[in-house]
């Protein structure tokens, strides 16, 4: 053996100069050694066998790994394949247990796994949860969501909506939830196999109050963004059920049953007429109000707010709700509101709380069902800026109007030509005052 300072050029051990080092070269990878925990599995300094000359694998993804496979695939394995894809005979999924050896577990065989633990009389109720759990965490991945439904995982999920046990009911309608939410694939499959009846079913006949607030996620993720499950929910008397959850029982199903319709009356076509198809909605709107939480006062008002100006609404929809509420003597339920509103107010018993929007609220409702305030169309599309002259100045039809003085309020009014116009005014005041909204209750 050569001194170290021949071999190795002059350089000492510890020192970190580059010395006349002219290269580096890193050994090929089919001359490392590798080991699995501890165990010698290829001894990279043994003398080179005809395995060596194979293609070898770099980096662990996907793609690495599957220039590894064309590099390595035999002739006649690929003439093999090629005639078992012609003949329709071929299956990826059978190779997905090689895959799952490679790249870990997949999150299919785990929710299989878990699901079956679900299904197990042997698992304790615990343990039934926490399986559940873990499969609504992995179906928040769409594609997971999807992967379950075609093996028919969502079937096993429906059939333990049911349970005796609330906890296990409760965590299957998470999972339904899960799968349902922003997936058209998922809403579509559970249309299919009539989940609307089946949970609408299921909060009618609820034994505890603590069984509703999942499966009315449940019914929400179905119908929201979905047409075709708004129009189911509709078709069974959902939009009446939803307003009697909302009027009386635990705070927390009220809060999601209204929050529900009010999105309902605001983006879905039809919505507006469901409610007032329903005999007993507008009352249990109404008696909503009377209740002292705020988010379900809050929720209600929007009930009704929406249902004369959604995007969802039209016109002559807009029109008919209006007549409904007036005849459905919802002036008197909202001004008893604004009573009790004033009198916290007066007493010094509002607080942080309250929600300071409520007031307005009440007031811009009152004024629409007066015939106060324009209900307006629902917007098509965005309108377009005004166009300008060569000049620079705005076409006609943009007119400047002077403010009628008055205490503390002095400027200009910019009244725009068209109906868009009719409903708004910019205005912009020399001096402004603190502004407080009065409501008249007379």
């Amino acid at each position: 053996e050569a001194p170290y300072d021949v071999w190795n050029d002059g350089m000492r051990p510890g020192d970190t100069s580059t010395g006349n080092v002219k290269e580096v070269r890193e050994w090929d990878n089919s001359k490392t050694s590798i080991y699995n925990q501890g165990k010698l599995v290829r001894d990279g300094t043994a003398p080179a066998t005809a395995e060596d000359a194979q293609v070898a694998l770099e980096g662990n993804s996907l793609n690495d790994l599957l220039k590894w496979s064309i590099g390595n695939a035999k002739e006649e394995d690929i003439a093999s394949l090629r005639d078992c894809v012609a003949r329709g005979e071929y299956d990826p999924r059978a190779y997905r247990e090689f895959l799952d050896v490679i790249l870990g577990e997949g999150d299919l065989v785990t929710m299989k796994k878990k699901l079956k633990e679900a299904l197990d009389d042997a698992t304790p109720p615990e343990g039934k949860v926490a399986a559940l759990e873990e499969v609504e965490y992995l179906t928040e991945s769409i594609d997971n969501a999807n992967d379950l439904i075609k093996a028919g995982g969502l079937d096993a999920v429906m059939g333990m909506l049911n349970d005796t046990d609330v906890r296990i009911a409760n965590a299957a309608a998470g999972v339904l939830t899960t799968c349902m939410q922003n997936n058209p694939k998922g809403q579509k499959f559970a249309l299919s196999k009539g989940l609307m009846p089946t949970l609408l079913l299921a909060i009618r006949d609820a034994r505890e109050q603590a069984r509703v607030p999942p499966l009315l996620s449940a019914v929400s993720a179905l119908a929201r963004t979905n047409p075709a499950g708004a129009s189911a929910l509709m078709n069974l008397n959902g939009i009446e059920l939803l307003a009697l959850l909302g009027a009386a029982g635990e705070v927390r199903v009220q809060r999601k049953a209204l929050f529900l319709l009010s999105v309902l009356a605001a983006e879905t076509p039809g919505a507006a007429a469901g409610l007032r198809g329903a005999p007993r909605a507008a009352q249990a709107v109404l008696d909503a109000l009377g209740t002292e939480d705020h988010d379900v006062q809050a929720h209600a008002l929007a009930c009704i707010l929406h249902s004369m100006q959604g995007l969802g609404v039209d016109y002559a929809e807009r029109v008919a709700s209006r007549e409904w509420w007036a005849a459905s003597d919802a002036e008197r339920a909202l001004k008893d509101l604004a009573v009790r509103l004033q009198s916290k107010l007066q007493t010094g018993e509002a607080d942080d709380s309250d929600d300071p929007t409520v007031p307005l609220q009440v007031a811009k409702i009152l004024a629409l069902i007066a015939g106060e305030l324009p209900l307006g169309e629902p917007p098509v599309a965005a309108a377009a800026p005004p166009p300008v002259l060569p000049g620079g100045s705005a076409l006609p039809g943009i007119s400047e109007q002077p403010l009628e003085q008055g205490a503390g309020n002095a400027g200009v009014a910019v009244a725009v030509g068209g109906d868009a116009g009719a409903e708004s005014a910019a205005t912009t005041s020399a001096a402004p005052a603190p502004q407080v909204a009065m409501l008249s209750l007379t």
